[in-house]
Protein backbone atom coordinates (compact mmCIF):
# COMPACT_ATOMS: atom_id res chain seq x y z
CA UNK A 1 0.00 0.00 0.00
CA UNK A 2 1.17 3.70 -1.07
CA UNK A 3 1.21 5.90 1.56
CA UNK A 4 2.12 9.50 1.98
CA UNK A 5 3.00 11.39 5.09
CA UNK A 6 0.41 12.59 7.58
CA UNK A 7 -0.44 16.25 7.55
CA UNK A 8 -1.37 18.07 10.37
CA UNK A 9 -3.20 21.07 10.80
CA UNK A 10 -1.67 24.36 12.69
CA UNK A 11 -4.83 25.55 14.40
CA UNK A 12 -8.26 25.48 14.59
CA UNK A 13 -11.44 24.40 15.62
CA UNK A 14 -13.41 23.87 13.21
CA UNK A 15 -24.28 22.57 4.10
CA UNK A 16 -27.51 19.91 1.95
CA UNK A 17 -26.63 18.03 -1.13
CA UNK A 18 -29.65 15.64 0.10
CA UNK A 19 -29.74 14.58 -3.34
CA UNK A 20 -31.14 11.02 -3.71
CA UNK A 21 -29.02 7.99 -4.41
CA UNK A 22 -29.09 6.44 -8.15
CA UNK A 23 -29.79 3.52 -9.77
CA UNK A 24 -29.65 0.03 -8.84
CA UNK A 25 -26.51 -0.67 -10.90
CA UNK A 26 -23.37 -1.83 -9.41
CA UNK A 27 -20.28 -0.01 -8.38
CA UNK A 28 -18.02 -0.14 -10.99
CA UNK A 29 -14.48 -0.58 -9.91
CA UNK A 30 -11.00 -0.12 -12.15
CA UNK A 31 -8.49 -0.02 -9.67
CA UNK A 32 -6.62 -2.86 -8.86
CA UNK A 33 -4.31 -1.05 -6.09
CA UNK A 34 -5.17 -0.52 -2.81
CA UNK A 35 -6.17 3.54 -1.86
CA UNK A 36 -3.45 5.81 -1.15
CA UNK A 37 -4.01 6.56 2.79
CA UNK A 38 -2.57 9.18 5.82
CA UNK A 39 -3.82 9.55 8.77
CA UNK A 40 -7.14 12.20 9.09
CA UNK A 41 -6.16 15.98 10.77
CA UNK A 42 -7.28 16.13 14.24
CA UNK A 43 -8.91 19.60 14.98
CA UNK A 44 -6.81 21.53 17.74
CA UNK A 45 -7.63 24.21 20.10
CA UNK A 46 -6.83 28.01 20.98
CA UNK A 47 -3.97 26.57 23.31
CA UNK A 48 -2.26 24.79 20.72
CA UNK A 49 0.77 26.84 19.38
CA UNK A 50 3.04 26.74 16.35
CA UNK A 51 6.49 25.60 16.39
CA UNK A 52 7.78 27.67 13.81
CA UNK A 53 8.66 30.96 13.73
CA UNK A 54 8.88 32.09 9.83
CA UNK A 55 6.07 34.34 8.73
CA UNK A 56 4.23 32.29 6.09
CA UNK A 57 3.32 33.45 2.36
CA UNK A 58 -0.16 35.10 2.23
CA UNK A 59 -2.83 33.94 0.35
CA UNK A 60 -5.99 34.92 -0.22
CA UNK A 61 -9.19 32.52 0.15
CA UNK A 62 -12.47 32.85 -1.25
CA UNK A 63 -14.67 31.18 0.54
CA UNK A 64 -18.47 29.65 -1.03
CA UNK A 65 -20.75 26.70 -0.82
CA UNK A 66 -24.11 26.16 -2.07
CA UNK A 67 -26.36 26.45 1.45
CA UNK A 68 -26.09 29.96 1.77
CA UNK A 69 -24.20 32.39 3.40
CA UNK A 70 -26.07 32.06 6.82
CA UNK A 71 -25.73 28.19 7.43
CA UNK A 72 -23.10 26.30 10.05
CA UNK A 73 -21.38 24.60 7.62
CA UNK A 74 -19.80 27.65 6.09
CA UNK A 75 -19.68 29.60 9.32
CA UNK A 76 -17.31 26.54 10.50
CA UNK A 77 -15.32 26.37 7.72
CA UNK A 78 -14.03 29.94 8.11
CA UNK A 79 -13.71 29.39 11.62
CA UNK A 80 -11.35 27.11 11.08
CA UNK A 81 -9.53 28.99 8.10
CA UNK A 82 -9.37 31.97 10.21
CA UNK A 83 -7.01 30.26 12.78
CA UNK A 84 -4.25 29.54 10.31
CA UNK A 85 -1.64 32.24 9.85
CA UNK A 86 -1.32 34.06 6.85
CA UNK A 87 -4.75 33.48 5.08
CA UNK A 88 -7.23 36.61 3.87
CA UNK A 89 -10.50 34.64 4.30
CA UNK A 90 -12.91 36.54 1.90
CA UNK A 91 -16.68 35.07 1.77
CA UNK A 92 -19.34 35.30 -1.08
CA UNK A 93 -21.64 32.78 -1.06
CA UNK A 94 -25.43 32.40 -1.82
CA UNK A 95 -28.33 34.47 -0.08
CA UNK A 96 -30.35 30.81 0.11
CA UNK A 97 -30.09 27.60 -0.17
CA UNK A 98 -29.19 26.15 -3.67
CA UNK A 99 -28.39 22.35 -2.99
CA UNK A 100 -28.61 20.45 -5.95
CA UNK A 101 -27.56 23.21 -9.00
CA UNK A 102 -24.17 21.94 -9.86
CA UNK A 103 -22.77 24.73 -12.03
CA UNK A 104 -25.49 26.38 -13.36
CA UNK A 105 -25.07 30.53 -13.46
CA UNK A 106 -28.09 32.88 -14.10
CA UNK A 107 -28.16 34.41 -17.18
CA UNK A 108 -26.94 37.93 -17.59
CA UNK A 109 -25.52 37.30 -14.00
CA UNK A 110 -26.98 37.72 -10.39
CA UNK A 111 -26.93 40.68 -8.20
CA UNK A 112 -25.36 40.80 -4.86
CA UNK A 113 -25.61 42.31 -1.44
CA UNK A 114 -23.54 43.01 2.10
CA UNK A 115 -24.48 40.26 4.49
CA UNK A 116 -22.66 38.05 7.52
CA UNK A 117 -22.30 34.41 8.46
CA UNK A 118 -24.52 33.04 11.52
CA UNK A 119 -21.51 34.48 13.56
CA UNK A 120 -20.96 37.53 11.83
CA UNK A 121 -18.29 37.21 10.10
CA UNK A 122 -18.67 40.05 7.39
CA UNK A 123 -19.63 38.95 3.34
CA UNK A 124 -21.44 38.87 0.67
CA UNK A 125 -24.78 36.98 -0.17
CA UNK A 126 -25.39 36.57 -3.88
CA UNK A 127 -28.81 36.37 -5.35
CA UNK A 128 -28.26 33.54 -7.42
CA UNK A 129 -26.53 30.21 -7.53
CA UNK A 130 -22.54 28.56 -6.06
CA UNK A 131 -21.42 29.20 -9.37
CA UNK A 132 -22.43 32.62 -9.98
CA UNK A 133 -21.26 33.66 -6.44
CA UNK A 134 -17.55 32.45 -7.89
CA UNK A 135 -18.33 34.70 -10.58
CA UNK A 136 -19.32 37.55 -9.03
CA UNK A 137 -16.65 37.43 -6.52
CA UNK A 138 -13.87 37.43 -9.88
CA UNK A 139 -15.94 39.94 -11.98
CA UNK A 140 -17.64 42.17 -9.67
CA UNK A 141 -16.07 42.28 -6.46
CA UNK A 142 -12.60 42.38 -8.12
CA UNK A 143 -11.13 39.41 -5.79
CA UNK A 144 -8.12 37.88 -7.06
CA UNK A 145 -7.88 34.35 -4.60
CA UNK A 146 -5.37 31.75 -4.73
CA UNK A 147 -7.65 29.40 -3.55
CA UNK A 148 -11.65 28.90 -3.89
CA UNK A 149 -12.97 26.77 -0.41
CA UNK A 150 -16.69 25.44 -1.08
CA UNK A 151 -18.71 24.05 2.04
CA UNK A 152 -18.70 22.81 4.31
CA UNK A 153 -21.78 21.00 2.59
CA UNK A 154 -24.43 19.37 4.63
CA UNK A 155 -24.80 15.97 2.56
CA UNK A 156 -21.96 14.31 1.34
CA UNK A 157 -21.38 14.24 -2.44
CA UNK A 158 -19.83 11.51 -3.52
CA UNK A 159 -20.00 9.41 -6.73
CA UNK A 160 -22.06 10.01 -9.21
CA UNK A 161 -24.29 12.86 -7.38
CA UNK A 162 -20.60 15.13 -6.95
CA UNK A 163 -21.57 16.44 -10.44
CA UNK A 164 -24.97 17.56 -9.08
CA UNK A 165 -23.27 19.16 -6.75
CA UNK A 166 -23.57 22.76 -5.44
CA UNK A 167 -20.65 22.77 -3.67
CA UNK A 168 -18.75 21.11 -5.76
CA UNK A 169 -20.12 23.32 -9.07
CA UNK A 170 -18.57 26.03 -7.28
CA UNK A 171 -15.16 24.56 -6.95
CA UNK A 172 -15.35 23.48 -10.62
CA UNK A 173 -16.17 27.19 -11.67
CA UNK A 174 -13.51 28.54 -9.99
CA UNK A 175 -10.88 25.71 -11.74
CA UNK A 176 -12.16 26.31 -14.76
CA UNK A 177 -10.97 30.04 -14.81
CA UNK A 178 -7.90 28.58 -13.63
CA UNK A 179 -8.56 28.96 -9.42
CA UNK A 180 -7.30 25.92 -7.74
CA UNK A 181 -10.66 24.95 -5.96
CA UNK A 182 -11.52 22.28 -2.65
CA UNK A 183 -14.80 21.46 -1.87
CA UNK A 184 -15.72 20.08 1.56
CA UNK A 185 -18.91 18.05 3.02
CA UNK A 186 -20.61 16.22 5.76
CA UNK A 187 -23.38 14.35 6.83
CA UNK A 188 -26.92 14.92 6.82
CA UNK A 189 -27.52 14.08 10.63
CA UNK A 190 -29.08 16.11 13.21
CA UNK A 191 -25.34 17.32 13.89
CA UNK A 192 -22.68 17.28 10.81
CA UNK A 193 -19.36 16.53 11.23
CA UNK A 194 -18.25 20.14 9.80
CA UNK A 195 -14.95 20.28 12.40
CA UNK A 196 -13.43 17.16 10.74
CA UNK A 197 -14.35 17.86 7.16
CA UNK A 198 -13.02 21.86 7.60
CA UNK A 199 -10.04 20.56 9.47
CA UNK A 200 -9.30 17.98 5.68
CA UNK A 201 -9.56 21.53 4.44
CA UNK A 202 -7.38 23.22 6.61
CA UNK A 203 -4.59 20.33 6.11
CA UNK A 204 -4.62 20.20 2.37
CA UNK A 205 -3.90 24.02 2.34
CA UNK A 206 -0.65 23.33 4.86
CA UNK A 207 0.56 20.79 2.90
CA UNK A 208 -0.12 22.54 -0.44
CA UNK A 209 0.46 26.42 0.35
CA UNK A 210 4.56 26.88 -0.88
CA UNK A 211 2.27 25.38 -4.41
CA UNK A 212 -0.20 27.54 -3.91
CA UNK A 213 2.04 30.47 -3.44
CA UNK A 214 3.79 29.65 -6.48
CA UNK A 215 0.82 29.23 -8.92
CA UNK A 216 1.42 25.41 -9.60
CA UNK A 217 -1.40 23.91 -8.10
CA UNK A 218 -3.10 21.73 -11.10
CA UNK A 219 -6.82 22.99 -12.17
CA UNK A 220 -7.48 20.04 -14.57
CA UNK A 221 -9.63 18.48 -11.26
CA UNK A 222 -10.44 20.08 -7.78
CA UNK A 223 -10.10 17.94 -4.30
CA UNK A 224 -13.48 16.87 -2.36
CA UNK A 225 -13.08 15.88 1.09
CA UNK A 226 -16.05 14.13 2.35
CA UNK A 227 -16.78 12.99 6.01
CA UNK A 228 -18.57 9.75 7.06
CA UNK A 229 -21.88 10.13 9.28
CA UNK A 230 -21.24 7.35 12.19
CA UNK A 231 -24.57 6.12 13.58
CA UNK A 232 -22.12 3.92 15.03
CA UNK A 233 -18.31 4.00 16.58
CA UNK A 234 -16.39 7.29 15.25
CA UNK A 235 -14.76 8.13 12.32
CA UNK A 236 -11.55 6.14 11.53
CA UNK A 237 -8.69 8.07 11.43
CA UNK A 238 -6.90 6.77 7.95
CA UNK A 239 -8.06 9.70 5.18
CA UNK A 240 -8.25 8.05 2.21
CA UNK A 241 -7.47 8.91 -1.45
CA UNK A 242 -10.10 7.23 -3.95
CA UNK A 243 -11.41 7.75 -6.99
CA UNK A 244 -14.90 8.65 -7.74
CA UNK A 245 -17.42 5.43 -7.56
CA UNK A 246 -19.26 5.16 -10.68
CA UNK A 247 -22.66 4.90 -8.99
CA UNK A 248 -24.20 4.40 -5.61
CA UNK A 249 -24.95 1.33 -5.70
CA UNK A 250 -29.12 0.29 -5.23
CA UNK A 251 -29.17 -0.95 -1.64
CA UNK A 252 -25.82 1.21 -0.46
CA UNK A 253 -26.47 4.37 1.76
CA UNK A 254 -23.07 6.66 1.85
CA UNK A 255 -24.82 9.53 4.08
CA UNK A 256 -24.80 6.88 7.19
CA UNK A 257 -22.37 4.43 8.29
CA UNK A 258 -21.80 1.90 11.13
CA UNK A 259 -17.84 3.05 11.68
CA UNK A 260 -17.71 -0.09 14.13
CA UNK A 261 -18.20 -2.46 11.23
CA UNK A 262 -15.14 -4.19 9.52
CA UNK A 263 -15.28 -3.59 5.55
CA UNK A 264 -15.42 -6.92 3.68
CA UNK A 265 -12.48 -5.45 1.15
CA UNK A 266 -9.96 -2.17 1.71
CA UNK A 267 -12.36 0.18 -0.19
CA UNK A 268 -11.99 1.52 -3.54
CA UNK A 269 -13.86 4.53 -3.81
CA UNK A 270 -15.24 7.13 -2.46
CA UNK A 271 -19.07 5.57 -1.87
CA UNK A 272 -17.14 2.64 -0.37
CA UNK A 273 -15.15 4.61 1.84
CA UNK A 274 -17.18 6.53 3.85
CA UNK A 275 -19.41 2.91 3.93
CA UNK A 276 -16.14 1.85 6.17
CA UNK A 277 -16.18 5.06 7.97
CA UNK A 278 -13.26 6.64 6.60
CA UNK A 279 -12.87 10.15 5.45
CA UNK A 280 -12.10 10.66 1.39
CA UNK A 281 -10.05 12.81 -0.27
CA UNK A 282 -11.28 12.54 -4.50
CA UNK A 283 -10.28 14.26 -7.19
CA UNK A 284 -13.43 15.62 -9.37
CA UNK A 285 -12.60 16.32 -13.02
CA UNK A 286 -13.69 20.05 -13.86
CA UNK A 287 -16.36 18.75 -16.79
CA UNK A 288 -18.64 15.90 -15.96
CA UNK A 289 -18.56 13.27 -17.99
Amino acid sequence: MIRRPATTLMAGALLALAACGSSGEAAVTTSTTAPTTTTAPTTTTASDTSTTTSIPDRLTVLVTNDDGIGAPGIDALVTALSAVDGLDIVVVAPAANQSGTSDKTTPGGASHADATTISGVAGTAVDGFPADSVNVALDELGITPDLVVSGINKGQNTGNLAYASGTVGAARTAARRGIPAVAGSAGLDGTPNFDDAAALVVAWIEAHRAALVAGTVSVDTITSFNVPSCTAGVMRPELLQVPLAAVIPAGVDPFHSDCTATPAATPTDDVAALVAGHPAETLVPIDAP
